[in-house]
């Protein structure tokens, strides 16, 4: 299948700054299968999704280096006034209700994807929630009733999309295309048309424009990779600033941040950074969800058992906001059997690992707090 990468080189102003910025045309794939109309991720359609929510309420959080506005969308009371503390210095007080507050709203939950915007699979999945949320239906028309009465029990903030800038110039989708591409629209080539790779990508930050052919989908426009804008004192993008915000402002009791790999489904183990109460809570979750995934056949091989680890990310620095639990969630493009081979998922089915996670987490959530409060 012949591939396209279409680069515009122009040196643009900088959002805010006086700088410039070298502007890239998005990747193209010819002959890529057409995305059904479900299938919202275009940044356009994400913020028509939001901008249509009545429901709930929907609020510009932040505004990506390339001008996107990101949205996150509110389902439930959220009328209590701001902590009069943070969590660092609440939890050390004689009372952590100086942070908490009240305590007898619902448990508060934070969806958010796309902080890699190639990684479109949760996108949809959450643009989809929204609807169903907003309608009864998602956008396939399909009532989903068992997820509807779950969320009632809890309050929901959902991010459908954090990096605006890396999904408007990756494809809708990557299905059934080989592992170079998934990589090069991922993490970019090199002007030498090399790869610049999964882990070799984190060795810059910012990632260096001017010396790639094509930057991927895991930067904002500015080559910052959102997920690891983790550096306490030091957080360069607002993007990142407002997820942080949110969990802290809004108290988040459970926080998931939905990614996308080439293989199954399955949730990251906590990292050992967190409370106790964290790491077991986390870790028992995180072996539930992935069983469920094993026996849906969306990830035959999903890890058994997890120890922490000692990841340092924007999931993982999240519970210093509001000391909640905080996930990752890697959906899938594709699903590999037992012998290594791999079966091509559907588009309605690389949208459930969002829905099936949430909905045993909502569930379990109502007999065991998920957070430590």
């Amino acid at each position: 299948m012949k591939k396209t990468l279409s680069l515009l080189c122009i040196l643009a102003l900088c959002a805010g700054c006086s700088g410039s910025r070298v502007k890239f045309e998005p990747y193209v794939i010819e002959n890529l299968e057409p995305k059904p109309e479900f299938w919202k991720v275009r940044p356009d359609e994400i913020i028509s999704v939001c901008r249509d929510v009545r429901v709930g309420r929907s609020e510009i959080i932040a505004r990506t280096p390339g001008g996107y506005p990101v949205y996150a969308v509110f389902y439930g009371d959220f009328s209590e006034p701001a902590p009069q503390t943070n969590w660092s210095a609440g939890n050390s007080s004689s009372a952590k209700s100086a942070y908490l507050g009240q305590t007898d709203h619902k448990p508060t939950i934070l969806l958010y994807a796309g902080v890699h915007g190639s990684e479109c699979e949760p996108v949809a999945a959450l643009c989809n929630m929204i609807r169903l949320l907003e309608t009864g239906r998602d956008f396939r028309g399909v009532e989903d009733p068992e997820f509807a009465e779950l969320c009632g029990h809890y309050r929901l903030i959902i991010v459908p999309c954090v990096n605006m800038d890396g999904r408007s110039i990756t494809p809708d989708h990557l299905r059934a295309q080989p592992y170079e591409v998934f990589r090069g629209c991922s993490q970019g080539w090199w002007k030498d048309g090399s790869l610049v790779g999964w882990r070799a990508s984190k060795e810059w930050f910012p990632l260096p424009l001017d010396k790639v052919k094509f930057p991927g989908g895991y930067t904002n426009a500015d080559g910052y990779n959102i997920q690891h804008d983790a550096a306490p004192g030091n957080t360069r993008t607002e993007e990142a600033k407002a997820i942080y915000r949110l969990a802290e402002r809004w108290r988040v009791d459970f926080a998931l941040n939905c990614h996308s790999c080439e293989g199954g489904a399955f949730i990251i183990r906590p990292s050992n950074i967190s409370t106790d109460w964290n790491l077991e809570r986390g870790t028992q979750l995180a072996d539930m969800v992935n069983a469920a995934f094993r026996e849906s056949g969306l990830n035959p091989r999903a890890p058994i058992t997890q120890k922490p680890n000692e990841t340092i990310n924007l999931t993982t620095t999240l519970p210093l906001c509001c000391g909640g639990l905080s996930l990752t969630l890697e959906c899938c493009h594709c699903c590999y059997n037992e012998d290594g081979h791999i079966n091509l998922l559907s588009f309605e089915r690389m949208m459930e690992p969002p829905f099936v996670a949430m909905k045993l987490i909502m569930r379990d959530g109502l007999d065991r707090p998920l957070a430590n409060r």
